[in-house]
């Protein structure tokens, strides 16, 4: 099997989020220093509340079941929670959106899954259902599938659910951290506008673009 090309789409994604991260850059010294520490002080003050972790797994649970985009749920919650809050409570919204996804499949998955059904899907479902853990963790390294169809899927084959989960738990991490990781960097380069915020903005896109190709050009030659 031939490793898979960089797909177009990919690449105007990351052009448009370098293009989009370099006009932040310049237009950082412009923003309204009052506004922006009331907005801060405001969401300290939210993040400070005992019910807010609660109240913020659970919106990414609603969220995240509807197919809210992962990138700007985890960057909302770093904006309250910090890089390592906001990764924390982003990964428990996700284990449960997947355990939620995975319930409904296996109880209405066969109907879902058909009318979605894709050549992708199908690959996937026949992978998972031989190898439930590391193709669980594979594809959240490298999704080529939408999650909420992923967890539905997975629901409609034999995997059993705690391989699932175990396997979803493990390969979400290191795509999530990246993204808390590149939040905060953004957060504190459009604060502070030091050069070296920005460069680590920069080298997150770069890991962001880089890491999936390399997983699926290694899942291809497997």
């Amino acid at each position: 099997m031939e490793p898979q090309r960089p797909r177009p789409k990919a690449v105007v994604a990351a052009l448009a989020v370098l293009f989009i991260v370099t006009g932040l850059g310049f237009a950082a010294p412009l923003l309204p220093l009052d506004g922006a520490q009331a907005l801060a002080q405001r969401l300290d003050a939210f993040s400070d509340r005992p019910w807010a972790p609660a109240a913020a797994v659970a919106a990414y649970f609603v969220l995240a079941t509807l197919g809210a985009p992962q990138v700007v749920l985890i960057g909302a919650l770093v904006l309250v929670f910090g890089p390592f809050g906001g990764f924390l409570w982003s990964w428990t919204g996700k284990m449960a959106a997947c355990a939620f996804g995975f319930l409904i499949g296996r109880r209405y998955g066969a109907g879902l899954v058909q009318a979605y059904q894709s050549d992708q899907l199908a690959r996937f479902m026949a992978a998972l259902g031989r190898h439930g853990f590391w193709v669980s963790a594979g594809i959240r390294l490298a999704p080529t599938v939408p999650s909420v169809l992923i967890n539905i899927a997975a629901g409609a084959t034999p995997i059993r659910f705690w391989p699932f989960m175990a396997g979803t738990a493990l390969g979400s991490v290191p795509k999530m951290a990246l993204y808390a990781l590149g939040g905060a960097a953004l957060l504190e380069a459009v604060r502070d506008g030091g050069v070296l915020p920005w460069l680590g903005v920069a080298a997150v896109v770069v890991a962001l673009v880089v890491f999936p190709l390399a997983v699926r050009r290694w899942r291809a030659r497997a």
